[in-house]
């Protein structure tokens, strides 16, 4: 009796040997593919979560399936079980050529239970991290993009496209200072604050813009990007306009009486157009505001003027060191007033250029 079932029990395991070996023969990427996982989750969990060659990797095993054209330039992403599209946030950092997707409840085995697979033209990095009860993808270009996201069934098809294949017209509007670089204080005001409700306001306004128009924005929140990556964003998309939001103090910092508007302008533009975009700002500004003339200023000791590559202007609206310029510049009224008068200028330098 023992040597019968020791004999069905030999058998099986040949049998058994036979299939493995037969599969590995046939399919040898099998194991492959099996290996690679296992190794490269390790590999990842010490570099910080890079997934990049992993989606690289798997969509190579794994292109024999991909009978989808598209993959050939986009990038597909796999929706979870349980997790929809209304779901899932997406975020474009333009400043830091960086895409954030936000997925609810996943974690590093994501990756393996649904492949990421297709291009990583334009890729840098592609890095995960846990966050709350998810996680949160974040796609490094190598430029500046926009998402065109489409959904098909359980996946979400990324395409990155050039923005001048969007757009006819490019601005770009930085918030000056940010973060712990607060610029002019006084009276508990801060000049950051005042440049990004400024800029808040002219983005209402550029919301309803003509849609052949592009506006992207250095910051949109207390962050304080560099000045390098502030000028990038603008050089990086060959933007047609630069436009820079600050306000003023007096050198020694002390309230007075000195008041009034001033734009700054790159003089080494040497077609004249940076000094047309600062004196059409001076004049909208001027109008609406009812400030004082500063006048135009040579601003190519500024990084940010002297190092960009479109007309420039840096506007300095009123000076935080006058107490009643301060009352005004902390006005709601006051800052939406100044943005109409920006965009009137933008809309004006835009049609100028065309001519």
């Amino acid at each position: 009796m023992e040597r019968k079932v020791l004999r069905c029990i030999t058998g099986i395991l040949v049998v058994l040997t036979i299939a493995v070996s037969f599969v590995l023969l046939n399919y040898p990427d099998l194991h492959v593919y099996a290996l690679q996982k296992n190794v490269e989750f390790s590999a990842r969990r010490k570099s910080g979560y890079s997934v990049l060659d992993l989606m690289r990797d798997e969509t190579e095993i794994l292109k024999g399936n991909a009978q989808d054209a598209r993959l050939q330039k986009q990038l597909r992403l796999e929706l979870p079980e349980g997790v929809s599209a209304q779901d899932v946030k997406i975020e474009n950092q333009y400043i830091y050529r960086t895409i954030e997707i936000e997925l609810p409840r996943i974690d590093e085995s994501y990756f393996y239970d649904y492949p990421m697979i297709g291009s990583s033209d334009h890729i840098t990095d592609i890095t995960f991290e846990t966050e709350k009860d998810g996680g949160i993808i974040s796609i490094v270009m190598d430029d500046v993009y926009e998402l065109d996201l489409a959904r098909e069934g359980e996946f979400l098809y990324l395409d990155f496209v050039n923005p001048r294949e969007i757009y006819d017209k490019i601005i770009v509007v930085d918030a000056g200072h940010g973060g712990n670089a607060p610029g002019a204080t006084k009276q508990g005001i801060s000049e950051k604050d005042i440049d990004l409700s400024i800029v808040k306001q002219l983005k209402y306004l550029l919301d309803d813009r003509d849609e052949k128009i592009g506006a992207y924005y250095t910051r949109l929140d207390d962050t304080n990007p560099s000045l390098e990556s502030r000028v990038a964003l603008a050089n990086d998309l060959s933007a047609d306009l630069f436009l820079s939001v600050h306000n003023n103090s007096t050198a020694s910092g002390r309230m007075s009486g000195i008041n009034g508007t001033e734009v700054m302008y790159r003089v080494s533009d040497t077609t004249g157009s940076s000094k047309q975009f600062a004196e059409i700002c001076l004049d909208h500004l001027l109008q609406q505001l009812g400030s004082q003339s500063k006048g135009v200023v040579a601003g190519d000791d500024i990084y940010i003027i002297r190092t960009a590559t479109m007309p420039v202007a840096l506007v300095e609206v009123g000076f935080m060191t006058n107490q009643e310029e301060l009352e005004k510049l902390s006005s709601p009224e006051y800052q939406k007033a100044c943005a109409t008068a920006l965009y009137d200028a933008m809309m004006q330098m835009l049609e100028v250029s065309n001519e």
